[in-house]
């Protein structure tokens, strides 16, 4: 569901290509807001319902104004070692990608598109978050995307295609994970056939599917230590021009695998009075791959705690979900309360352990949430 996350991308100081890969939803103005509805012209949109083709839709769609690939996971370590990762790319034009720019004189320089990536390890047994980011030009010599083969990259961070299953690098100081990721399930595509509408407004959209359950495994170098992993992912990849409304302030976005084998995406779309905007919506994957839709008045979710960020600014932590149809409760837990990642501005994302019941048959599981709007 990241769509919803990456709405205020800034572009400034190109020469230095100063990106920032969040925003102040406070900020009304002086801003390129990328997943905010744009005067523009020249970059498709989200509009209209279209065919997913595999393994092309994997790579890049030149013409949308922002596109990314995001994973997340939870692994698990010799001796009862518990880590979480997340590492995202981001593809930004900075300019429509049109017949007349191909024509444009080129220089060593010159590009219409920028990159920006993260990564993150969460220690549990240390109590411990890290991260990092980058931002490049976009010119396919230090970052760029591709779709046969797919792979998009950030310097010597990566995510390709790999056969039938997918490989994932990065690397920061003594921080680095590689691991193998194989699909236990087809796509999974959200909101109507995989056009995932964020408001009202034609083209407030982006097209948006998920690989779900991904079975992974590799290698994690930390503290001068490497440890065999392995454990569960998710994969998003969803691209778009423009997608929130003006009412919009941030979300709140689950991604859960459960010990059923069922998976549970919801993004919970926060107006700026806090309520939940109309357009919240999610998707029930079963164990065998087949999708419902989740509407907004489907769950209720309710807060169990909060963590005060020492940056300022207070999240929700921990959380209570119900969804009275299907007679589903679930307990969400960060495993730890610190996982916000300190880029301009600041966001919170972090692995989390889950205990519930659903039509009073225990489950347990384990998975990923994501928070916007909350720093200030």
């Amino acid at each position: 569901m990241q769509a919803k996350y990456w709405q205020r991308i800034l572009a400034a100081a190109l020469a230095s290509l100063v990106i920032s890969a969040h925003a102040d939803p406070t900020m009304r103005s002086g801003r390129l807001d990328i997943l905010q509805d744009v005067e523009e012209q020249g970059y498709r949109r989200a509009e209209t319902v279209r065919p997913f083709r595999f393994p092309a839709d994997h790579g890049p769609h030149p013409g949308y104004r922002l596109e990314w690939w995001y994973v997340t996971g939870n692994l698990d370590g010799p001796a009862g070692r518990r880590f979480g990762f997340e590492l995202t790319f981001f593809r930004l034009a900075l300019a429509p990608e049109t017949s007349e720019a191909v024509r444009e004189p080129q220089s060593a320089w010159k590009t219409r598109l920028a990159f920006a990536a993260h990564f993150a390890i969460t220690d549990v047994a240390n109590d411990a978050f890290q991260f990092a980011h980058r931002y490049s030009r976009g010119d396919g010599r230090l970052a760029g995307a591709t779709g046969n083969p797919v792979r998009v990259w950030l310097e010597d961070w990566f995510l390709e295609r790999s056969g039938e299953g997918w490989r994932l690098h990065a690397k920061d100081g003594a921080l680095r994970l590689t691991l193998e990721l194989s699909a236990v399930k087809p796509p999974a595509f959200h909101g109507e056939r995989g056009l995932s509408r964020k408001s009202a407004e034609p083209g407030n959209a982006t097209y948006y599917y998920s690989l779900p359950r991904l079975e992974s495994s590799g290698a994690l170098e930390i503290e001068g230590r490497s440890y065999a992993v392995q454990g569960l992912a998710w994969l998003d990849h969803e691209w778009g021009t423009s997608a929130l409304a003006s009412d919009q302030q941030g979300w709140d976005w689950y991604a859960l695998h459960l010990s059923d084998g069922s998976d549970l995406m919801f993004y919970n779309l926060r107006k700026l009075d806090g309520s939940r905007h109309a357009f919240s919506a999610g998707t029930w994957i079963e164990p065998d791959g087949e999708t419902t839709t989740i509407g907004a008045g489907d769950l209720a979710i309710e807060t169990l705690d909060y963590w005060d960020s020492p940056l300022g600014g207070r999240y929700p932590s921990g959380w209570r979900l119900t969804w009275p149809a299907r007679d589903l409760e679930l307990t969400i837990q960060p495993v730890v309360k610190d996982q916000e990642l300190n880029t301009r501005p600041r966001y919170w994302e972090g692995a989390v352990d889950v205990a519930g019941q659903r039509r009073g048959v225990p489950l347990h599981g384990r998975g990923y949430v994501e928070l916007t709007g909350y720093a200030q």
